[in-house]
């Protein structure tokens, strides 16, 4: 069975992910959340603030919660996440600057940096849960890199699992350019992108559904997934990320970073 794990330093913001995850986790029907405290201090409170938080989803999901008993948080995080059987990390950020809460900075840098498993990130602008029964669509991005199609073998699980449409897209400059002589030339690169897109839908075979596709055009490459993510809507964004050295544009690449700041839903993520 699925568990969503949720770290939370008790902050309004850290907090913000409890819902996608409860949402994702319903979707799945097998599938429960726990909520991890990663602030040390005063135990009792901060088992009540758990309780308080994991009551308002109780009749969704089965939602439990957990101190870390660690000094360092971001140790206590990662040993839950991986002594927890079938254990998704889902956690909020800010994006393109990290996770800046309270104690949700270093440790959060700490803990993206070393997660070698498929993560969700909830950013400032996710509004979209996605509850049983309601239609919804996954946006698998591409660049046309070996390296972003790594992406593809989670995104063709959670779409089986979540029963969720997928579409894959890659942003590409317009159809047309114009050259010296002022003449409109075709672009190939609108082209060989398409065709990379049907090659990547096909991996996808008919569960739950066929994949569409859609090349994308402007400037900067992140605004135009969101953009077109909030227009899908899509209940979910998948993307190839580097996360070398923690949640940083270094790190995440810039496109990554900016998405998990505007996406209008969660961010699944995974490093190759």
């Amino acid at each position: 069975m699925t568990t969503f794990v949720v770290p939370t330093d008790g902050s309004a913001f850290a907090d913000r992910a409890l819902r996608p995850a409860c949402a994702l986790a319903s979707r799945l029907g097998q599938a429960s959340v726990l909520l991890v405290s990663c602030t040390p201090g005063d135990g009792g409170a901060t088992q009540a603030h758990l309780e308080d938080r994991a009551s308002l989803f109780g009749e969704v999901v089965d939602v439990s919660t957990q101190l870390v008993d660690e000094a360092d948080p971001a140790e206590g995080i990662l040993r839950t996440v991986s002594s927890t059987p079938d254990a998704t990390l889902c956690m909020a950020t800010h994006g393109h600057g990290g996770l800046r809460t309270a104690v949700l900075g270093s440790v959060a840098e700490k803990v993206v940096r070393r997660c070698t498993d498929p993560l969700v990130l909830v950013g400032p602008a996710c509004r979209t849960a996605l509850l049983p029964g309601e239609v919804g669509r996954m946006l698998v991005c591409s660049d046309g890199s070996d390296f972003s199609e790594a992406i593809l073998p989670t995104a063709v699980s959670w779409a089986t699992r979540l029963d969720l449409q997928p579409c894959i897209a890659e942003v590409v400059p317009p159809d047309e350019t114009v050259n010296q002589a002022g003449t409109a030339v075709r672009n190939r690169q609108v082209e060989a992108a398409s065709a990379r897109l049907e090659r990547l839908a096909d991996r996808f075979g008919e569960s739950p559904r066929t994949a569409s596709f859609e090349v994308l055009h402007g400037t900067p490459v992140s605004r135009s997934i969101t953009g077109f993510a909030d227009r899908l809507p899509a209940a979910l964004v998948a993307m190839a990320t580097h996360g070398r050295s923690g949640l940083t544009r270094t790190a995440m690449g810039s496109v990554a970073a900016e998405a998990a700041r505007y996406s209008p839903c969660p961010l699944l993520l995974t490093r190759p």
